[in-house]
Formats: C-alpha cells, sequence, structure tokens
C-alpha cells in the first residue's frame, strides 16, 4: 500500500495534513484529514453583536 501524505496543508489556520492511502492499483483505499488542536477562536465572538462578526472573523482566520 503507497501512502500519499499532504504536510502541512494551506489555507488553514493552524496545523493539518491529509494523508493519502492508494491500493496495488492505484486507487484510494483510505483518506485522513487530520487537524491536531483546537485553536478556540470562536470564543472571540461569543456574546458580541452579530454585526460584529463580519469585521472580527476576516482578522483572525483568513479562510
Amino acid at each position: 500500500m503507497q501512502k500519499i501524505e499532504i504536510d502541512p496543508i494551506s489555507r488553514l489556520e493552524g496545523h493539518g495534513k491529509i494523508a493519502i492511502f492508494l491500493d496495488d492499483a492505484g486507487d484510494v483505499a483510505e483518506a485522513y484529514l487530520q487537524i491536531p488542536e483546537l485553536r478556540g477562536f470562536e470564543q472571540f465572538c461569543v456574546g458580541r453583536p452579530v454585526e460584529e462578526l463580519p469585521r472580527i472573523t476576516p482578522r483572525i482566520c483568513g479562510v
């Protein structure tokens, strides 16, 4: 079984990787997306007026 790993993946705040496992015929047998940590940026939004969120969230994460 062959393994293809993309590490780190881009366009993601924080760390992450993709692991793709191919069978003997070259077809995808398994694929995994791994994001190991909780960033917790959502807590900045708790309790704030909804009108503020479009200004806050793009500054925290560019995705």
